[in-house]
C-alpha cells in the first residue's frame, strides 16, 4: 500500500516538474508584437478621427461658402437693374465714399457712383498668414423689385413714380409725385431720382401730407445735401423716382465676410444707416476680379470704366478651426466662382 502511494506522488511531482511557464525572451516578444499592433492601431485611430474632424469642418465651411457666393451671385447678376447707364448718378462731394471707406473720388465736386463700385485690398486680415494681404471689397446697386408694384395680382412689375421737379422750402428739399400721393415712399429708403439733366441718390427724411416726400440735410447715410448747392434741385422734369438697393460684401479684420444692406428701414424699425449680415466666419482671403468688356481682367477698374464691367469674379479662403493633423496645420477651403453683370451691357432704365 506504500509502494501505491509512493508512485503516485512520483507520478505527480514528474507530472508538475514537466509544465514549464513562459521564458523572459517569450515575454519580451510578446510584449514588443503587442505594442506593435496596438500602435498601428491607434495610428489607424488618429487617421480615421483626422478624417472625421476635417469632414466635420468641410461640410459646414463648404456650405456656407457656397451660400455666400449664391448671394454674391445674385447680387452681381442685379447690378445695374433699373439704373441709368447713359448717364452718371451722382451725389454731393465726400457723401459716398467715406461712407464706404473708399478714398476720395478724384471729382472735387461730386461723388459719382456707377451701379458697381469696387474697392481694392482694403481691409487688414488678422487670419492671413501674410500680414501684406488685404481683402477686397464691392458694391452693388439696383432698384428694389418691390417698390410700386403695377399690374395684375402675380404679375405686378416695379415702376418709378413720376414726379414733379423738387423744390426747396424752409431748407428741406420736397417732391411731389404726379400721382399726388406719397404712399408708396418711407422715410430712411434711399431714392434714384432721374430726369433730363441727370440722377441722384437721395434719402427720404420725412412724409408731409399725403403727397409730399421730403428730404432733409442730416439723413441716415449723410447724402443730402439740399438747395441749389445739393444735387437733387438739378433734377429737371421729366423725371421719376425709384427705391434702389445698396449692398456691400467685405471681410472684417477677425475674418467675417459680411453682406451690408443700406438704408431702407422705416420706421417703426431702429433707425440705422446699415445693417450687417455675416456670412462665413474664418475667411482668410477674399478677392475680386473684374472681367471688362474689351476681355481684360483687372483687380480695380477705373471709376469710368465700372459700367463696362461684364463679369466680376469672387476668390474666397476660408480656414476650419480644429487642428486636422500637423499641429500648426488646419483645414483651408477655397472656392472661385464668376458671375455675369447681365444688366450692364444696355441701359436698364
Amino acid at each position: 500500500m506504500k509502494d501505491q502511494t509512493f508512485v503516485r506522488k512520483s507520478t505527480a511531482i514528474s507530472e508538475r516538474a514537466d509544465e514549464r511557464g513562459f521564458s523572459l525572451v517569450e515575454l519580451l516578444v510578446s510584449i514588443v508584437i503587442f505594442l506593435i499592433v496596438t500602435a498601428a492601431i491607434f495610428g489607424v485611430m488618429q487617421v480615421a478621427q483626422a478624417g472625421r474632424s476635417m469632414v466635420n469642418q468641410q461640410v459646414p465651411l463648404n456650405k456656407s461658402v457656397r451660400l455666400s457666393l449664391n448671394l454674391l451671385g445674385r447680387d452681381t447678376y442685379n447690378a445695374g437693374f433699373g439704373y441709368p447707364l447713359e448717364s452718371a448718378v451722382v451725389v454731393p462731394d465726400s457723401r459716398l465714399y467715406p461712407l464706404l471707406g473708399l478714398p476720395p473720388d478724384p471729382d472735387p465736386s461730386r461723388d459719382d457712383v456707377p451701379p458697381i463700385i469696387s474697392g481694392n485690398d482694403l481691409h487688414p486680415n488678422n487670419l492671413n498668414p501674410d500680414p501684406g494681404v488685404r481683402t477686397d471689397q464691392v458694391t452693388f446697386l439696383f432698384k428694389d423689385p418691390s417698390f410700386n408694384l403695377v399690374g395684375d395680382p402675380g404679375r405686378e412689375v416695379s415702376m418709378p413714380l413720376r414726379i414733379n421737379a423738387a423744390t426747396t422750402i424752409d431748407g428741406i428739399d420736397e417732391i411731389v409725385p404726379i400721382a399726388g400721393s406719397n404712399s408708396e415712399c418711407r422715410v430712411n429708403d434711399l431714392f434714384l431720382v432721374t430726369g433730363n439733366t441727370g440722377s441722384t441718390l437721395s434719402v427720404v427724411t420725412g412724409l408731409s401730407g399725403t403727397d409730399r416726400v421730403q428730404f432733409a440735410n442730416g439723413d441716415i447715410l449723410g447724402m443730402n445735401l439740399t438747395g441749389t448747392g445739393g444735387t437733387l434741385t438739378n433734377i429737371t422734369t421729366p423725371a421719376s423716382m425709384q427705391r434702389v438697393r445698396m449692398v456691400t460684401y467685405f471681410v472684417t479684420p477677425n475674418g467675417e465676410l459680411t453682406r451690408r444692406d443700406f438704408a431702407n428701414r422705416p420706421p417703426p424699425a431702429t433707425p440705422a444707416a446699415f445693417v450687417d449680415e455675416v456670412l462665413v466666419y474664418g475667411v482668410e482671403d477674399f478677392q475680386i476680379e473684374y472681367v471688362m468688356d474689351d476681355g481684360s481682367i483687372t483687380p480695380n477698374p477705373e471709376l469710368e470704366r465700372l459700367i463696362a464691367v461684364r463679369q466680376v469674379r469672387f476668390t474666397i479662403t476660408v480656414r476650419g478651426t480644429e487642428v486636422v493633423a500637423d499641429p500648426n496645420e488646419v483645414l483651408r477651403i477655397t472656392m472661385t466662382s464668376t458671375f455675369s453683370t447681365r444688366n450692364l451691357g444696355y441701359d436698364a432704365s
